[in-house]
């Protein structure tokens, strides 16, 4: 995973969710995320399907798969509008 790549998107698009932003830069990467527990692509989530998502305080735990393998696993806590912490992985 590319984190530079996510930050560099999160700064370029001030108009949408964060949570899109982070989603379609992992999808270009090459990668299926599991947020929650519930995979979901980048359309989902603009599309909102997915609300109680954009809504949770705690921060999000991420799955990354490619072939259907777990990749890796990470959670992000968001602080402000587009700014993100990462970190390990809260079960």
């Amino acid at each position: 995973m590319n984190l530079e790549s996510i930050f560099s998107a999160l700064n370029k698009d001030q108009m949408n969710s964060s949570l899109v932003i982070i989603c379609a830069e992992l999808e270009s990467q090459g990668y299926q995320a599991e947020i929650e527990g519930i995979r979901v692509t980048s359309r989902e989530l603009f599309e909102n399907k997915f609300p109680s998502l954009e809504e949770i305080a705690e921060p999000l735990n991420f799955r990354l798969y490619k072939n259907d393998i777990v990749e890796q696993k990470f959670s992000i806590k968001f602080i402000d509008f587009h700014k993100i912490i990462i970190q390990e992985f809260i079960k």
